[in-house]
């Protein structure tokens, strides 16, 4: 870049460049555990893991809200039941769906499409958070626990995105396992639907989205 500014973390990822399009991520909230979480999925991430330390294997998912905008989510469990889970989440918006500080002092930086990249006004002492890995789509077989080809990573400690998860009783699940076992630990891709039709049962799903690991926050 021949002028703006960029800022890299001592790894050389870059966290905020102005010559990008790209918008950062802030942190709006962090909570531990809690069996909800109230959200836009069209302009919010949220990130989320078991809040208990005890579990060998926890299946998390989210329950289904009809409408748009704002919802109220259940953190849910696999299963016919789909009992409420307690989980640890961080909600996240990008910089340019925010409304920039009008303080009068700190750093703003705008992205070459004219959009906030950057606001140290915004960022309110909930934590910072990033995002490690990446899986696309249909590259996790959605297998579970039972399945290499569905694991995202041998650490069970990591915030998975759970926008686009799934948690129905009937049968249908489409979210994560976490597993603590010492012989198979780490998180995986954990997705089936159930038709009675036609005697066809259980259908195992890949990921039909990107999926995400992230890591940081202050719970």
């Amino acid at each position: 870049m021949t002028y703006g500014i960029e800022m890299e973390t001592a790894n050389g990822n870059i966290q905020v460049d102005s010559a990008s399009t790209n918008s950062g991520m802030i942190v709006i909230e962090s909570v531990a555990s809690s069996y909800t979480v109230s959200f836009d999925p069209a302009k919010e991430l949220v990130f989320a893991k078991p809040a208990s330390t005890s579990y060998t294997t926890q299946n998390l998912g989210l329950s289904q809200q009809s409408g748009t905008g704002t919802q109220t989510y259940t953190f849910k469990d696999a299963g016919y039941s789909s009992s409420s889970v307690l989980a640890n989440y961080i909600k996240a918006k990008w910089a340019n769906e925010q409304t920039a500080g009008s303080s009068g002092y700190g750093v703003q930086v705008w992205n070459t499409d004219g959009e906030l990249g950057f606001d140290s006004s915004l960022y309110t002492g909930d934590g910072g958070f990033g995002i490690i890995s990446m899986n696309g789509q249909q590259t996790l077989n959605g297998y579970g626990t039972s399945s290499a080809g569905s694991r995202m990573t041998t650490d069970h400690t990591k915030y998975v995105n759970m926008n686009g998860t799934f948690a129905f009783g009937s049968g249908t699940f489409i979210g994560y396992a976490f597993s603590r076992a010492a012989s198979n630990p780490g998180i995986f891709w954990n997705s089936f639907i159930y038709i009675g039709a036609l005697g066809i049962g259980t259908i195992t799903l890949p990921n039909f989205t990107p999926r995400f690991l992230g890591e940081g926050g202050s719970v």
